[in-house]
């Protein structure tokens, strides 16, 4: 639609990732045909991927999981990973297995200089700060009024630096902004931001951005006005109860 890729050809994908799931579709989609030449995995300072992707080893020794602005990729044990690792290595259980075993027993483990290779076939990687992120997401809001999610930022990050020129990347934005509006506000430099999520979002939605704030936000807006969110408590049972309530409430009610 933009006139940047011509149909058929070579383009790169850059998706940020944790759990290596929506990368791994990505790599599925290139063994299927689409011509993907490189799937670019986008981590943020959890980036225990970006290093097993450059130097073969998952090293999970010493590292704790840091809280970020982009927490679905607040992971540091990836399981999808492992079916990738079946898949190039020719389907073999037991050598993958053994893999794992060594990463639960030992904290790490490091891939045979072949099957390095294999996977460097198909992807590159980079990783992304938290100053990096929100700085993204600043500066393709001030330039174009789009606003990236903090899960794309990553992605935006990543993408830009190892873009070579010679082919088209594709981010793959993976969330909405108005999932994550205390950092989105904070990335667009507001001073003072209301913890109610309701003003928040209100707050995000008056700056008509795009993607807009979806329809259906934008009404609980209206009918809510300030009202509080409630905190629900760490129990099995209220949650249950709260979930149905909200499901006679809202989905069967009959008008």
């Amino acid at each position: 639609h933009q006139g940047i890729i011509s149909f058929g050809s070579p383009v790169d994908v850059c998706i940020p990732t944790g759990n290596f799931g929506n990368i791994l579709a990505a790599l599925y989609a290139k063994m299927m045909g689409i011509p993907i030449r490189k799937c670019i995995c986008a981590s943020n300072e959890n980036n225990v991927l970006t290093e097993f992707i450059r130097t073969g080893v998952y090293d999970l020794r010493g590292r704790k999981l840091i809280p970020t602005f982009s927490p679905a990729v607040d992971i540091l044990k990836s399981s999808n990973l492992e079916r990738y690792l079946h898949l190039i290595a020719n389907e073999d259980g037991q050598l993958v297995t053994q893999l794992y075993n060594q990463l639960e027993n030992r904290g790490h483990f490091q891939l045979r200089k072949d099957l390095l290779d294999r996977l460097q076939q198909d992807l590159v990687a980079g990783w992304c700060s938290e100053e990096e992120c929100l700085a993204a997401i600043h500066s393709v809001y001030s330039t174009t009024g789009y606003i990236l999610d903090t899960h794309t930022a990553v992605a935006k990050v990543v993408a830009d630096r190892l873009q070579d020129r010679t082919c088209p990347i594709i981010i793959s934005s993976t969330a909405h902004y108005s999932k994550f509006a205390p950092a989105i506000l904070k990335a667009l430099r507001i001073a003072e931001i209301n913890q109610n999520p309701l003003s928040q979002l209100r707050l995000l939605s008056s700056y008509s951005p795009l993607p807009p704030v979806h329809w259906g936000l934008l009404e609980t807006l209206k009918k809510k006005g300030n009202e509080d969110h409630q905190v629900c408590a760490a129990d099995m049972s209220m949650l249950m109860s709260h979930i149905e309530n909200l499901i006679q409430n809202h989905f069967l009610k009959v008008s």
